[in-house]
């Protein structure tokens, strides 16, 4: 219940709810943005995986509920709170660590000499990739999809994006690690082959689907960028002061 201690004060300080932490007046269109952004205020622990944790209404954290209750909502009427301060948060999250995943790759990137690097989501948007690569014979196209997390790897993929993955033989998906300083603690690839197995399939002309959530096993990522260790000349690569040759995020 302490989750809720913040976001049940700045109720009361509004005014919108009492002292005893009951619904004042109010009107009714309110109160789901109230409970949504008190939600997104308190930014519980939970709120991260709430689309995978709370499904229905019998799923609400205590402290919810108990927030739903104080605004007069009925169960559904939180859990309809709950998912819009998800979406919220979720959106403007994979936003910012979307920028920093492509910008800590095109560092890394821009390490070794030989590449020429282009980062084509700077300045256009559509294309189906961010980052272009390209060398002595050979050009890459990578899209770039970032997480924080160890333990899971969700990304999301457009129809754009994925119509360019079945066209373009050069288009990669890469996933960057972010870390402390919103560094690339590691870099992985995820095969075409198996994002066109699990991608769903439009049944009907009349209905097609612009957008799609992949939950990636972590046996599916591949660790590096094998394109550029059979493609990069280990005279070019950066040498680090433990002598080593090829960096660790470029290695298959």
């Amino acid at each position: 219940m302490t989750q809720y201690g913040a976001a049940l004060d700045w109720l009361r300080r509004t005014e919108l709810v009492t002292g005893e932490g009951r619904l004042a007046a109010v009107s009714s269109k309110m109160e789901l943005a109230l409970l949504k952004a008190a939600i997104v205020r308190a930014d519980p622990l939970w709120l991260r995986d709430a689309d995978q944790l709370i499904i229905t209404p019998d799923d609400l954290p205590e402290d919810a509920a108990a927030a739903g209750d104080a605004l007069g909502l009925n169960p559904r009427e939180t859990l309809a709170a709950v998912r819009a301060a998800w979406g919220k948060v979720d959106t403007t999250t994979r936003h910012e660590l979307g920028l920093a995943g492509e910008q800590a790759l095109v560092r890394l990137l821009q390490d070794l000499n030989c590449l020429t690097v282009t980062y084509v989501a700077e300045y256009a948007d559509g294309l189906g990739y961010d980052v272009a690569v390209a060398g002595d014979g050979f050009h890459l196209n990578f899209e770039v999809k970032s997480t924080t997390r160890r333990g899971r790897l969700t990304v999301y993929l457009s129809r754009n994006e994925y119509e360019v993955m079945l066209t373009d033989p050069r288009w990669r998906l890469v996933v960057v690690l972010v870390g402390q300083d919103t560094r690339a603690d590691a870099v992985g690839t995820i095969d075409a082959e198996w994002i066109t197995h699990h991608a769903p399939i439009d049944v009907s002309s009349l209905g097609r689907w612009e957008s799609v959530r992949f939950d990636i096993p972590h046996e599916v990522a591949r660790n590096g960028i094998a394109d550029l260790v059979e493609q990069v000349d280990e005279g070019h690569l950066i040498r680090t002061g433990a002598g080593e040759t090829r960096p660790s995020w470029l290695r298959a």
